[in-house]
């Protein structure tokens, strides 16, 4: 319709397009500081012109415009923003992870300190040395037996603190594991609300915020990909690590297509999707070897003992016990039934969660680094302990002894040093009780004789083998193997030879705190180093997505001068009208 009706319902549409405007820019400015919000921009466009030129309407001009409308109200996001904001976020929570706890692994070792395991050594040895010229003075046994005690008492508080670091990684992999199964369940319910408000052609534009959020959060708890789908969907996976043998990555949250109804009742079919569940338990079956009771709650939820599940005689290898401990995440779908790497339901088959990047991983990596530095005391304990034992014995044959100076307190003959580690390392009761039983001589000779206290505290400069201690090595296998076995010294007594490629105990040990140096560094630098660049990505990222108040009120200001010269073309007409309608009368 043309004439003054039309030029009418042109100012009504610019009126009425021009608040819708003012609404989006009010959201805008009142969302300035909401997380994870994206500003919106109403998209206007022309409306259908009215009439056509043609050989029968040759009268008018051309077309005629009959307004504008608002066809839709965009968010402003970069995908490419995201996916590197993402990949940032789960590099930065994998490396903030590690550095959580090598710092703390670096406050167990305390060094370097004069209360520190080196200083510990070294002071042990020293006592032996100083034995050897008082060998005839309880006080210089006195001496040996508590600085012994204290090097033992080091050896079993760094063992048990360092278990207590791998407990609380353990913990912490278990909040996680529990947040990130209550995010997917938000993710799968919003991907839902998404794709029904997408099917009625709507723009969900703030539901995809909360949901963009949402993955932000998951992808720095572990890796993931993000695949988009029809009507707004996602689906969401796990990205697989290059460096682990595991399957590829496992659906956590997949669009359901409304028109899919493979099964013809009516309702889209529902996606088939893994979670994860948190392994509380690793116990091995009593009298059979290889085997495991291994105890996980669903979704990492252990507040109802309804999600504990118990899985029985699980044969394991013992690297896979190693790996699988150390992971204590496994796969399951979502009503917590095993998942094998098919990602099929499984009564037995575990595969363990082996994420990219993310605080899952800087935490599972972490419980490496521990056991690593488990076995590295207790090739230390192992080798202070049989090297001394070695030489402090009576008879010829020095790995056979009728009174050893280091034991396993836990074993139970209570005199014994068999399984001997950083964690029961101790002195053997009979000589604490009597130091006077300790060896210090040749044969038993006489009080003032001191060789034997003296072989003892030359063992610190002897090069052994430390690095090549396992957790089956033995006093025999190690003096004969990894000492190159026994000698006489130049005083007649059997003390180990040593060999060119060992190496001192305080050297061995100085190396292993060298190395977490190197790690705790490691993981400080990228820290800072992805704090800058997440900063860049982010900052990026807000300048497309994020509300710039200056801006918004830019616009806000054309389109308030929009309005009010609508306003004006509708009282115009509304005088014109008046003039046509009544001023005829007249």
């Amino acid at each position: 319709m043309s004439g003054l009706f039309g030029t009418l319902n042109i100012g009504k549409s610019g009126l009425f397009s021009n608040q819708k405007v003012i609404n989006t820019i009010s959201h805008n400015i009142a969302n300035a500081n909401t997380e994870g919000y994206s500003r919106q921009r109403a998209e206007l466009q022309t409306t259908r012109p009215y009439s056509n030129p043609s050989l029968n309407s040759s009268s008018e001009a051309g077309q005629v415009g009959t307004g504008v409308e608002v066809s839709q109200i965009t968010r402003i996001r970069d995908t490419f923003l995201d996916f590197q904001v993402r990949e940032e976020l789960g590099i930065d929570g994998w490396y903030s992870g590690r550095d959580k706890f090598l710092t703390e692994i670096e406050g167990v070792f305390n060094e370097p300190s004069e209360t520190g395991l080196s200083s510990l050594i070294s002071k042990f040895f020293g006592s032996w040395q100083e034995l050897s010229k008082q060998s005839e003075t309880s006080n210089a046994r006195t001496v040996v037996v508590e600085q012994s005690q204290a090097l033992t008492n080091e050896l079993n508080h760094t063992y048990n603190k360092l278990q207590s670091v791998k407990e609380n990684a353990q913990d912490l992999i278990k909040q996680t594991v529990f947040e990130a199964n209550k995010i997917l369940d938000q993710i799968t319910q919003l991907n839902q609300e998404i794709i029904q408000v997408s099917v009625a052609k709507n723009n969900p534009n703030d539901l995809m915020d909360r949901r963009d959020l949402l993955l932000d959060q998951l992808s720095g708890k572990f890796g993931i990909t993000v695949d988009k789908k029809i009507f707004n969907g996602v689906d969401v996976s796990t990205r697989k690590d290059e460096d682990a043998n595991t399957p590829d990555g496992i659906n956590l949250v997949q669009a359901v297509d409304p028109k899919k109804d493979a099964d013809g009742d009516g309702v889209a079919d529902k996606a088939v999707v893994g979670r994860l569940s948190y392994i509380s338990s690793i116990e091995p079956v009593e009298g059979e070897a290889g085997k495991y009771k291994i105890e996980y709650y669903k979704d990492g939820d252990m507040t109802d003992d309804k999600n504990r599940v118990v899985v029985e005689e699980v044969s394991l290898t013992k690297e896979e016990f190693m790996k699988l401990d150390q992971c204590r995440v496994v796969w399951t779908n979502s009503e917590g039934q095993l998942l094998d790497a098919d990602g099929k339901p499984s009564t037995t088959d575990m595969v363990k969660f082996t994420p990219s990047s993310g605080e899952l991983k800087g935490y599972m990596s972490v419980q490496e680094d521990v056991d690593k530095y488990i076995d590295q005391l207790n090739k230390l304990a192992k080798s202070i302990a049989y090297s001394v034992n070695a030489v402090h014995g009576q008879t010829n044959d020095a790995t056979k002894d009728d009174c050893l100076f280091f034991v396993n307190k836990d074993n139970a003959t209570a005199a014994g040093e068999s399984g001997i580690t950083a964690g029961n390392i101790s002195i053997n009761k009979n000589i604490i009780d009597n130091v006077m039983l300790i060896k210090t001589g040749k044969d038993n000779g006489g009080e003032s004789d001191g060789t034997r206290a003296l072989a003892i505290a030359q063992l610190m400069d002897k090069l052994m083998e430390v690095q090549k201690v396992t957790e089956d090595t033995d006093r025999e296998s190690f003096i004969n193997v990894l000492c190159d076995g026994l000698e006489l010294n130049s005083e007649g007594i059997q003390t180990v030879k040593g060999r060119t490629s060992g190496m001192k105990v305080n050297n061995y040990f100085k190396d292993v705190t060298d190395a977490l140096g190197v790690q705790t560094q490691q993981a400080k630098r990228m820290v800072k180093n992805q704090f800058v660049l997440l900063q860049s990505f982010e900052e990026s990222r807000a300048s497309v997505s994020g509300v710039s108040l200056d801006e918004e009120m830019a616009n806000l200001v054309q389109s308030q001068h929009s309005y009010q010269a609508n306003s004006k073309i509708i009282a115009t007409v509304d005088e014109l009208l008046d003039v046509v309608i009544n001023g005829l009368k007249r």
